[in-house]
């Protein structure tokens, strides 16, 4: 249990509506004169980042709970400037890329104003029984809107309340003009004056909710009874026509403000009358805080010009600063009894969630966020916040697809990963990791068999085989041919069998010969030569745990996705057989979708890794490729998380149907710089940089395949880099 004294708050509004003494808090709620509240935290979400139809849900969603609230309610955002955390340092082999990471960040961080926030909602009940079924039906509706809420307890509800404060607070707080002295620090009130004169749609309050600096804002929704409503609608109506009639005996001109007033008065009361909503007492208030008088000042101003973008009348709360900080506080209190009367309908604009961050706890740092500057992490395998684990990167040539699936690469070192590399740029980085790099190209002594690319089931060897002819063929065969290269494949396990040896294509031939010969012509080109040094004998690739890469650059272009085929047969096997966390990498996967085999082959693979803790990484330069057939849009929307970086505006129309993309969204992806992407992660969807240290940037710039494994002095030789800056020779490859 424990106290919050509030004793010195006296200011004039207090003495008019004095609050108790003291407040205690009790497991998950707080105590104060009998009635109880609770404190909900809750995630964050950018509403006008959200597609209309999820923005319409969304929206409908918070004006069901506005609609229905029975007793009053605070939302709460807190503004605080981002601190570096103390993290141990790390262990393990990868030791040096994560504390260069976290150097980087923690010199971001120190030297860049960067806000975070957090929104909380207060709710309050007469009994423990009602404020746990209050709170309950809240989680559940913010649930629908797409924001997830927890009751705080114990210490982290303490904390929320009493930040700031400390237990001596009666003897350390003092009221002066302009300002407030609160602990160690001052603040600043200011109150909603006049709502603006005109419509508004969810997320108006954005100007000020996202000011750029420390300051706790609460809105306070009250229900009001309907008879009192309408009664002070009457009085304001009558007080109105009264300043009407005194202009005309002046021969004044009328003031606009009263006009404005009369019609938005008598709609109001059209509407109550009519049960279109109900009257909530609407109440903005926002505090600024600093250390020292200066910064209050410019904090003032910065939340004035928030309240003036928003197109609301301000005023500061002269000699009321400590009933505005107490109003500001997760506590369900609006101390200073001002308010202005609305229906639930406009009451549900002021929805809170106006920013939408991204930063998982343990997640991959890939960047910074474009318009907060907040640090991108991004946690794939967190099935709390992702329904699977799958990414997709779209950027057109020289968008820096190949640097940001070098960035997940390389934060993921402690998990294994595997990248199919169709041009041979990752060979530099794998080498670096410690990583097995492969080439797969005729002339080498590498070799992938077919029939050991599935599993042991003769079902799904036997439809290997089959999808591989058919990719060999150029995608031509009929029904008929079909059904003769499924029994040639029967038949070769047949023989292999008897003769107790593993099958090879070419034991498909003798069959082929007869029942298919122009098939035939062309399995026995693969099965002589180079080719059949490639294909025709048992595979030689091996995947230890780590970072591998399989290069495909010095392969003929038409038989890269025969090879591409059965390495993800292969690499699907060994997921199924071998469960632990994986990346699978397919770069320029959208030459690949051509291939109807392929396709239904990623599709299995995309819809089928999270049940086996692996994680598909799709990426393509040209997004029409994987967006213009069913397969490939399956594909892409099932990614949990998605990179979308420049484009053409013929491709961000696609997209924009895709992925919901508002207008917005598509203008950022037709004008994104080198480096940029639109992180899709579920509701969050974030505009940002990718940003690395030096360390890192070496590391994925090598195209030349020198790059050395780590040592001890990598580190320390690297520059950390400047603040929001990238190197040029990043975009070389």
């Amino acid at each position: 249990m424990a106290g919050l004294n509030l004793g010195a708050v006296r200011s004039a509004a207090l003495r008019r509506a004095p609050i108790d003494d003291r407040i205690v808090i009790r497991g998950d709620r707080c105590e104060r004169g009998g009635r109880l509240s609770a404190v909900l935290a809750t995630t964050d979400l950018d509403i006008d980042a959200l597609d209309p139809a999820r923005k319409a849900a969304a929206a409908a969603a918070f004006a069901r709970m506005c609609h229905t609230l029975e007793r009053p309610m605070q939302l709460l955002i807190r503004v605080r400037r981002l601190t570096d955390p103390d993290v141990p340092p790390s262990e393990g082999q990868h030791a040096r890329l994560d504390e260069a990471m976290r150097r980087y960040w923690a010199e971001q961080i120190r030297d860049g104003e960067r806000h975070a926030r957090q929104v909380f909602v207060i709710l309050s009940a007469p009994t423990p029984a009602a404020l746990d079924s209050a709170c309950a039906q809240a989680c559940d509706r913010l649930g629908a809107l797409g924001v997830r809420a927890h009751r705080l307890d114990g210490d982290a509800l303490i904390e929320a309340i009493t930040e700031g404060v400390d237990d001596n607070a009666a003897t350390t707080w003092s009221e002066h003009r302009e300002h407030a002295a609160v602990g160690n620090h001052v603040v600043c009130g200011h109150a909603l004056q006049r709502l603006p004169g005109h419509p508004v749609s969810p997320g108006w309050l954005a100007p000020l909710l996202g000011v750029q600096a420390e300051a706790d804002i609460a809105i306070h929704l009250e229900p009001a009874p309907l008879g009192d409503a309408l009664g002070r609608l009457n009085r304001r109506l009558r007080d109105f026509s009264a300043h009407r009639m005194l202009e005309v005996e002046r021969g004044a001109l009328g003031d606009v403000h009263v006009d404005i007033g009369v019609d938005a008065a008598t709609a109001l009361r059209e509407r109550l009358a009519r049960n279109l909503g109900r009257p909530l007492h609407l109440a903005v208030i926002a505090t600024a805080r600093a250390n020292s008088i200066d910064e209050l000042q410019a904090r003032s101003d910065a939340l004035r010009l928030g309240f003036a973008s928003a197109l609301i009348g301000v005023e500061v709360t002269h000699f009321r600063h400590l009933a505005a900080h107490v109003s500001t506080l997760p506590l369900g209190i609006n101390a200073l009894r001002s308010s202005k009367l609305v229906d639930s309908t406009a009451a549900s604009t002021c929805i809170p969630w106006i920013e939408a961050g991204c930063s998982d706890q343990d997640g991959y740092r890939l960047g910074a966020a474009t318009r907060s500057g907040l640090p991108v992490r991004v946690a794939p395998f967190d099935t709390s916040r992702h329904p699977n684990p799958n990414i997709a990167v779209f950027a057109a040539s020289g968008h820096g697809k190949s640097f940001a699936i070098g960035t997940l690469v390389l934060e993921a070192a402690g998990v294994n990963s595997v990248i199919i590399d169709p041009e041979g740029e990752y060979r530099g980085l794998v080498t670096a990791l410690g990583g097995r790099y492969l080439e797969l190209a005729p002339g080498t002594d590498a070799a992938v068999n077919v029939f050991e690319g599935a599993t042991d089931d003769p079902e799904e060897t036997v439809a290997a085989v089959v999808d591989l002819v058919t990719v060999l063929c150029g995608d031509g065969l009929g029904d008929v041919e079909r059904a003769v290269v499924d029994a040639a494949a029967r038949d070769a396990l047949q023989r292999a069998l008897s003769e107790h040896r593993t099958p090879l294509l070419e034991d498909c031939l003798p069959m082929l010969d007869v029942e298919a010969r122009p098939v035939a012509m062309v399995v026995r080109r693969f099965c002589t030569g180079g080719l059949g040094a490639l294909f025709d004998r048992p595979t030689s690739l091996e995947v230890d745990s780590g970072v591998c890469a399989i290069s495909l650059r010095d392969m003929p272009p038409e038989h890269v996705a025969a090879a591409t085929l059965i390495v993800a047969r292969w690499l699907w096997e060994l997921v199924r057989r071998d469960r632990r966390r994986r990346h699978i990498v397919f770069d320029e996967v959208g030459a690949l979708c051509v291939h109807r085999p392929l396709r239904d082959l990623l599709v299995q693979l995309a819809r089928g890794c999270r049940k086996y803790s692996a994680s598909l990484v799709v990426a393509t330069q040209n997004a029409q490729d994987l967006l213009g057939t069913d397969e490939g849009s399956v594909i892409a929307t099932n990614c949990a998380v998605v990179l979308l970086g420049g484009h053409r505006a013929a491709e961000t129309a696609r997209m924009e149907r895709a992925f919901g993309l508002t207008e917005a969204q598509r203008s950022f992806l037709e004008t994104a710089s080198r480096g940029e992407f639109l992180l899709l992660a579920g509701d969050r969807r974030v505009a940002m940089r990718i940003e690395v240290p030096e360390l890192h940037r070496s590391l994925l710039t090598d195209g030349t395949g020198t790059a050395h494994p780590l040592d001890a002095s990598a580190l320390d030789s690297q520059d950390m880099g400047a603040p929001g800056r990238l190197s040029p020779k990043i975009w070389d490859h």
